[in-house]
């Protein structure tokens, strides 16, 4: 009882004098029946907790809060990490700066964890109201997978949030993304054969990804030749304006492709999820002889199933939207904003979507403006927030 009367007047200060006193405090308050770390600072307040499943999340809100919170969603961390918080302090310090709360977390899996990430993502909202009030207005925002995950909730849920930002997103889909890194992967081993154990579709025990990586770049080096005859290969298609930009997207989608494989392959329970049984491949000066030399692989229904649910984008997308994505992102495609675009228009809520490409290679290589531009300008599209109180 102490602990909920505690919170309880905790809420009606917070009320009364915004989100935060003048002084720097640490004390704990119960939120959603388990004790929670507040760090009270001279310019906002911080609750931490976790879910009790291994997942930690941090909510802050500035004492001049202006009744609008930012959820924002981390990208894919492989399986042999350990779940952490992301590193986002400076987005974070601006956006409080103009008056958001902010709340994130770490998911309670690594590997492609969307699943578990949407259910923990969502939880945030409901969170920060519990700490310092329903918010008038809530913005998704998330890199990567995390562009996965932001963009399932808002065309899931559209009556929770008022607009989304996809950074470098996999908008495309998860089964995009799985075709470009295992497609990559076939043709690496026809253009290099032999270099790398195992296949497209059979990653040996023991393969580490830093180890096919070196693997992968010592061919390179010694026959740079035939990267370039791979690059232009559809469906992969690799965007790159010089040599090196070529061989960094080949040796990441090689990292990916190993890294990733038996995360992927628990998630299907052991089915082949990667299908090329009706792929042509072309753009090599001799298809026929290309698609006679590509081995073929076929994957299972529920295989499928789980690429489809966890996640394909329907285009429903019934809130604003503005994407980022560099040209030459070597990890996540920039095919995936024409995908995405594609699905948005034939269900008929393309005014909702404004894409921005950035003439630049590397993944999520933003600056901090780029980011704040485009989050302001999803905020312009949908209602102002209610109750802007920006600081000096």
């Amino acid at each position: 009882m102490r602990g909920i009367q505690l919170f309880a007047f905790l809420i009606v200060l917070l009320v009364l004098v915004g989100c935060s006193p003048e002084t720097y405090e640490t004390n704990q308050m119960v939120l959603g029946g388990l004790e929670k770390d507040m760090v009270l600072d001279a310019d906002f307040t911080m609750v931490e907790g976790d879910f009790g499943t291994g997942s930690m999340y941090k909510l802050y809100c500035p004492d001049s809060w202006n009744g609008s919170l930012v959820v924002y969603a981390h990208g894919y961390a492989f399986p042999d990490e350990d779940p952490a918080l992301p590193t986002i302090d400076d987005l974070r310090d601006a956006l409080m700066e103009m008056g958001y709360g902010v709340a994130y977390s770490s998911y309670s899996e690594t590997g492609w964890a969307v699943h578990v990430a949407m259910n923990e993502t969502r939880q945030l909202r409901g969170l920060f109201s519990g700490a310092f009030g329903h918010p008038d207005k809530t913005y998704l925002m998330g890199k990567s997978m995390g562009g996965n995950i932001v963009v399932a909730l808002a065309e899931r849920n559209p009556n929770l949030y008022d607009g989304v930002v996809p950074m470098c997103g996999v908008v495309g889909g998860t089964k995009m993304t799985v075709d470009y890194l295992f497609n990559l992967r076939v043709l690496f081993d026809v253009y290099y054969p032999g270099v790398l154990p195992g296949n497209a579709n059979f990653v040996p025990e023991g393969l580490s990804a830093g180890y096919a990586f070196y693997l992968a770049q010592q061919a390179l080096m010694a026959n740079p030749v035939p990267a370039f005859g791979m690059a232009g290969i559809h469906p992969v298609n690799i965007q790159y304006a010089d040599p090196t930009e070529l061989f960094t997207a080949i040796l990441t989608g090689i990292y990916f492709h190993v890294g990733s494989f038996t995360d992927f392959l628990d998630r299907t329970h052991g089915h082949d999820f990667f299908d090329n049984s009706d792929v042509w491949y072309s753009g090599s000066g001799d298809d026929e002889a290309l698609n006679a030399a590509i081995p073929r692989f076929t994957s299972t229904p529920d295989a499928k199933a789980f690429l489809r649910q966890w996640y394909e984008p329907t285009g429903k997308l019934k809130i604003p939207a503005v994407t980022i994505h560099t040209t030459r992102d070597e990890v996540v495609q920039i095919f995936h904003e024409d995908r995405y675009f594609q699905k948005v228009s034939e269900a008929g809520y393309s005014d909702n979507l404004v894409q921005h490409y950035i003439d630049r290679f590397g993944h999520c290589d933003f600056t901090l403006e780029e980011i704040l531009a485009a989050f302001n300008e999803m905020v312009a599209m949908g209602d102002p927030p209610t109750k802007v109180k920006f600081r000096n």
